[in-house]
Formats: structure tokens, sequence, C-alpha cells
């Protein structure tokens, strides 16, 4: 009884995600009128409530039945394993160390359920201040030790339902040092030798979005039948909200699939249906 007293609160929650059937399996220790009394509230977790105040009411044996029905069934509440095999004590948190360059995360991202689950880490970091050799001096000893730009992601994941989960890391580079002579960073998404057809994709970035945002699903459905694009690179793109974003975006990635890449999406810009669907690419001098 004090065990169940103790935990009531968070059993209601999870047996409210299903509460007839936790109470189809109750039929053997509830009177026909206490079930009933169950059974009249609407709201689920109103349910639950009612049902283990019951339970708890009629006493130890009552409620030592209802824990081994619980226990048959965990496979119906996946949380039930919590209560029957808790985790184990959470030993101190992990150390760190991560230089002005570098980051690490360390979230708990738990209980999410949705269609697409958007994991981003985005930093910047400026090459210049890293310090090599003896200069660094003696680095701590940490359970994670990020240095010269580096990212650790140490995120526990944990009760997540959903059909595509995305990683992405960002690092942005950048150099405060720089002086106006200097020649200007390279974005790190491009290719460091850049062919004619991906200098032709550059030289027109601007036009290129200002065409092919009137139906970005269109052109991504190109691309991925002709495999320019793989399926998860064209997932991540039709799952975009705003248009002109997809269309950056998708440009971006082909640049970063280098030179190949570049060249079969100009063939497929001037093939006849493309150039029906995006009448203003006629006015691009390839």
């Amino acid at each position: 009884m004090d065990k169940l007293e103790s935990v009531k609160a968070r059993l209601c929650k999870w047996l409210s995600k299903d509460p007839d059937f936790i109470l189809t399996k109750c039929g053997n220790i509830l009177l026909m009128n206490e079930s009933l009394e169950v059974q009249k509230r609407s709201n689920a977790l109103e349910k639950m409530e009612v049902l283990l105040s019951t339970i708890i009411k009629k006493g130890d044996d009552t409620c030592q039945t209802f824990l081994d029905i619980l226990e048959e069934n965990q496979a119906h509440y996946q949380q039930l394993k919590q209560l029957f095999n808790p985790a184990p004590q959470k030993s101190a948190a992990p150390t760190v160390h991560a230089d002005s360059c570098s980051v690490v995360t360390m979230r708990e991202i738990t209980d999410v359920k949705s269609e697409t689950l958007n994991v981003e880490i985005k930093t910047e970091m400026d090459p210049q201040s890293w310090t090599t050799g003896a200069a660094v001096g003696p680095v701590p000893q940490r359970d994670y030790t990020a240095l010269n730009g580096s990212v650790i992601c140490a995120d526990k994941i944990s009760g997540v339902n959903c059909d595509v989960l995305n990683f992405s890391v960002s690092v942005k580079s950048v150099n405060t040092n720089r002086q106006d002579t200097a020649t200007p960073s390279v974005d790190e998404t491009l290719p460091s030798h850049q062919g004619p057809a991906t200098k032709m994709i550059i030289s027109n970035k601007l036009r290129l979005i200002a065409c092919l945002s009137a139906d970005p699903s269109f052109i991504l459905q190109n691309l991925q039948q002709k495999k320019i694009l793989s399926n998860r690179q064209y997932g991540n793109l039709k799952d975009l909200s705003q248009r002109e974003e997809t269309v950056i975006k998708l440009i971006d990635q082909v640049i970063s699939n280098g030179e190949k890449s570049c060249s079969l999406f100009l063939e497929v810009l001037k093939q006849p249906d493309i150039l029906e669907t995006y009448p203003n690419l006629n006015e691009i001098k390839w």
C-alpha cells in the first residue's frame, strides 16, 4: 500500500495512456459498482486517479495483487519498467573541458513524440585562436575533452518516438583578426577546388533561388529520381516549411556534393519539363 501511495501520481500518468486496458485487467479485484465509478469519468487521468484511490483503500492484499498485474503488463505500459526495474543510481555528472573554439553538449531529450526530431549543434570558431604544442600547457583530465574547434555530442535520448531523427552539426569559421586585405574565408560547406559547374552554380545562386522557389518540390523530386540527392537528403529538404530556405539548402547541398553533382544538376535544369515549370531559367546564360 505504501509503495502505491508513493508512486500514485506517476502511475496515474502512465496508465492514463490506455485506461480501459488496465481496468479490464482489474476485473477480479473491483466490485461492479467500483468499476462503474471509474468508467463514468470522462478524463483518462481522472479515471486512473479514482482507480488507484479505490485499490489503495481496499488494503495491502489488493494493492499487492494490483502490483502483480502491473508487473505482468510492463510490455503494454513501457514506463512501468521504471517501477519494477529502476535504473541504477546516477553517478556524478561527467566532467568537461572545452577550449574557446570547441563545444560539448550534454542535453537530455526524453519523452518526445513527433514525426521529425531535429537535434542541432551550432557553433562558431576562429582557427587563428588555436594554440598548439607547448603553448597549450597541460590539458586537464576530464570525461569529455574538446580542443581546437572540435564538437562532442554527449546528448542522452530516451523515450523518443519519431519517424525521422536528424542530427546536424554546424561549425561556422570566423576570423576575428583578419585584415581587410586578407583573403576572404571560404564557406566550409564548399569544395576547396571549384570546377566550372560549381562556379556556374555559385555565380547564379541568387537567380536560381528566385526561379526554383516557385515550386521547390518539383526540382527536389527530379534530383532524387536522378540520384543527385540521396533519399535522406531529399527527406531533410522536403520537410522544410519555407520555400526559399528549401532552395537555398538544396543548392548548398548540391555544391557540397562536388563537381559531378553540380554538372548533373545543371543538366537537369536544361530539361524541357524543368524549363516549362521554371520559365525564368531561360534568362540565365549557362
